[in-house]
C-alpha cells in the first residue's frame, strides 16, 4: 500500500459549500471501487504552483490506483461534477510506502476468498495462497453495484468481528454473523462470492471464521456445514486455513481456542 497526496484546483472558491459536498462523495466512490482504502481521509486548504484548491491524504493499494484507466463509472460521474462546480483533480504524489499496511497482490490467484478482520482496511477479496489484497478496480470495475456491495459486507463483518473480540456489548449476537453458515451475513457473502467468482472466473471462497469447540481432536474432525463432507486440509494455507471444501466453496480457521 502507497500513501499519496491529491491535489486538486480549485478555480472557483466561492462555491466551496457544494464543493465540500461533492469532495466527499467523490472520496466515498474511490472507496467503493477500490482506489483509496480506509474511511478517515483528511482533507485540507493546499496550494501548489501558486494554484490554490484542496489537498487528500489517502491509502492506495498500488501507485497507479488513481489513474483514469482505473476509474469506474461512478468515479467518472463525481469528477464530472466537480469540475462543472470549478475543481479540477490535477495531480497525485507518491509519498511512501506504508509499511504497516497489508502488501497487494502481484500475481494471478488460482483461487481467492472473501476474507477480513477487523484490523483490515484492504480489499476484502484475497489470494487464496497468501491472502494478499485484490484491489476491487481489477475485480468489479464495469461492475459498481458489486464493489460497493463488497463494502458494505466488509463493514458489516468488521463491525461483528469488533463486536465479538471486545466482548462486552453485543457479542451474542455479533459472533453468529461472522461463524454461522447460515447467519444473514454468510449468506450475503457467499452470493458476493458466486457473483465475484462469474466475472473474474477465478473460484472463490467464503471465510467461514471459527472460535469454540470442544477440544482439539473435534475441531480436527468437523465437517463441513454445507455438505457434511471431510474438509480437513493435511497442512493449514497461510496459517489461517485449516479447512477447505472445494465444492461449496468454503474455508475456515481450526478455532482459535486451540491454536
Amino acid at each position: 500500500m502507497y500513501l499519496i497526496d491529491i491535489f486538486l484546483q480549485n478555480q472557483q472558491p466561492e462555491r466551496h459549500q457544494q464543493q465540500f459536498i461533492m469532495l466527499g462523495e467523490l472520496i466515498d466512490e474511490w472507496r467503493y471501487n477500490g482506489q483509496i482504502l480506509g474511511r478517515e481521509i483528511p482533507v485540507f486548504q493546499a496550494e501548489q504552483e501558486n494554484q490554490q484548491g484542496f489537498g487528500i491524504k489517502v491509502i492506495c493499494p498500488e501507485q497507479h490506483s488513481l489513474l483514469p484507466e482505473h476509474n469506474n463509472s461512478e468515479v467518472n460521474r463525481c469528477l464530472e461534477n466537480l469540475e462543472k462546480c470549478g475543481v479540477f483533480l490535477q495531480s497525485f504524489q507518491i509519498v511512501a510506502d506504508d509499511l504497516m499496511s497489508d502488501q497487494t497482490n502481484q500475481s494471478d490467484p488460482t483461487w481467492q476468498v472473501l476474507y477480513t478482520t477487523y484490523l483490515r482496511s484492504s480489499s476484502p477479496v484475497v489470494n487464496g495462497d497468501n491472502l494478499a489484497p485484490i484491489p476491487l478496480y481489477k475485480l468489479a470495475q464495469n461492475q459498481p453495484h458489486l464493489s460497493l456491495d463488497l463494502i458494505k459486507w466488509l463493514e458489516d463483518w468488521q463491525a461483528c468481528d469488533q463486536l465479538q473480540m471486545n466482548g462486552s456489548v453485543l457479542e451474542k449476537s455479533a459472533l453468529p454473523e461472522i461463524s454461522d453458515f447460515n447467519s444473514t451475513l454468510s449468506k450475503h457473502g457467499r452470493a458476493l462470492c458466486q457473483e465475484v467468482e462469474q466475472i473474474s472466473g477465478v473460484p472463490t471462497y467464503y471465510y467461514l471464521y471459527r472460535i469454540g469447540g470442544e477440544s482439539l481432536e473435534t475441531e480436527r474432525k468437523r465437517h463441513c456445514p454445507c455438505c457434511g463432507g471431510d474438509w480437513a486440509l493435511a497442512k493449514p494455507v497461510a496459517d489461517v486455513f485449516y479447512f477447505k471444501c472445494d465444492a461449496c466453496r468454503l474455508v475456515s480457521n481450526l478455532s482459535w481456542h486451540f491454536l
